[in-house]
């Protein structure tokens, strides 16, 4: 059995229409400015740092601090030997006090016993003065009459002279008590007791010396010798550490560094924990090696007891930059060539157009552009990877 079979005509098939693809836009809008922040990297540092140590060689008898003990400025922190320093103070007050007495006795002048003792001495001499002188008398009579000889003569002359010299010494030492002590004696005493008095100060300063005294309060960090150790003057006795408040240090870019000010408050990152801190002083020079300028944040107290010197901090830091553009969302950026990006805009037979643009800024979310885009052009916002120039799109306002 032969089966035949009708043949339909072929009917040709509509050709198949695409449906534009829907889109997110937006209306780019310059802007003459944009506001940059930068995160830069620092480190906590102690307000202050010392390293403890006595001004004297001696031996440590006493030790009153260890590590991590927290002192009061002023407090005594260790001690050393001075027995041999108090044996000396006590032997320059003595000599002091000697030499004060001179000083009063000379001042006071000569008491009126001293002066009738000379007065009786000049009144003896002179009595004797006169009898060698009439000694003399005599035997230069005999002499005349070759009834002594020359040598007896000479002896009277000589006695006579020696007479008279003791009597005027007498006579001056008189007239010495009756004008009282010269002002010259007087100030060379008062220069002897100055003396011993400014020897005496310089030993009590010494004493004071033999207490090491925390020059601040804070913690002890180290602790580097024990009782009985006998230390040399510099030798470091204890490490002092301030950080109440701690201070954190940042290098920054010069214009950085200038839109600030000192009392300025900026939120500061360390471990994940940001406390607030204010800028207490900027250096004004910049490091040769980073070519950037410190600035000193000061922490609160608060923060200071949570955290420690060395600890890596974190700051944010907003300025506003002259530059005419657009910001436009990350994720409307298409890697172009020459280190140029592009954008896909729509154009007005709704299909889409491509335009080089040069990106100045970028954070985590958005960028900061300037390019071949003009105000008002309806900007894809995302989905730019499932797009190609020329293929037709259904636009979407971007929800705010």
């Amino acid at each position: 059995m032969t089966w035949k079979f009708t043949s339909a005509e072929s009917v040709p098939l509509p050709p198949p229409t695409a449906e534009p693809t829907p889109v997110e836009v937006f209306a780019a809008k310059s802007q003459p400015t944009y506001a940059a922040r930068r995160t830069y990297t620092g480190v906590l540092v102690a307000a202050r740092t010392s390293e403890l140590s006595f001004e004297l060689a001696g031996k440590v008898i006493r030790l009153t601090a260890d590590e991590g003990d927290t002192v009061e400025e002023g407090q005594t922190l260790a001690t050393l030997d001075d027995r041999h320093l108090a044996a000396r103070i006590r032997k320059t007050e003595a000599q002091r006090d000697q030499q004060a007495a001179i000083l009063r006795e000379l001042i006071a002048g000569p008491r009126r016993e001293a002066i009738e003792a000379a007065e009786a001495e000049v009144r003896q001499l002179s009595a004797e003065l006169k009898l060698q002188e009439a000694n003399r008398g005599r035997r230069e009579q005999l002499i005349k009459r070759s009834a002594i000889s020359q040598e007896t003569l000479e002896d009277a002359i000589y006695g006579t002279q020696a007479a008279q010299g003791r009597f005027q010494a007498a006579e001056s030492r008189l007239e010495e008590l009756r004008e009282g002590t010269r002002p010259e004696q007087i100030e060379a005493q008062k220069a002897v007791v100055a003396g011993l008095e400014a020897d005496l100060a310089d030993l009590m300063h010494e004493k004071e010396d033999t207490r090491l005294l925390a020059p601040f309060s804070g913690k002890i960090a180290r602790r580097s010798i024990d009782e009985g150790t006998v230390v040399s003057p510099g030798q470091s006795v204890f490490r002092l550490v301030e950080h109440e408040p701690l201070e954190a240090w940042f290098g920054l870019p010069p214009e950085t560094a200038a839109s600030l000010e000192v009392g300025q408050q900026y939120p500061i990152v360390v471990d994940g924990q940001t406390q607030i801190a204010s800028v207490s002083g900027i250096i004004p020079e910049l490091d040769s090696a980073t070519r950037t300028q410190t600035v000193v944040f000061t922490l609160s107290p608060e923060a200071s007891r949570k955290w420690v010197p060395a600890q890596v901090a974190r700051l944010e830091v907003g300025t506003t930059r002259q530059a005419t553009g657009f910001w436009v969302p990350n994720a409307a950026l298409l890697q172009g060539s020459r280190g140029l990006w592009s954008l896909y805009v729509v154009k007005a037979d709704s299909t889409i157009g491509r335009r080089e643009v040069e990106v100045i800024y970028s954070d985590s979310q958005r960028s900061f552009v300037r390019g071949t885009i003009v105000d008002g052009d309806q900007v894809v916002a995302s989905g730019i990877n499932r797009l190609v120039p020329g293929v037709q799109v259904q636009t979407q306002p971007l929800p705010e």
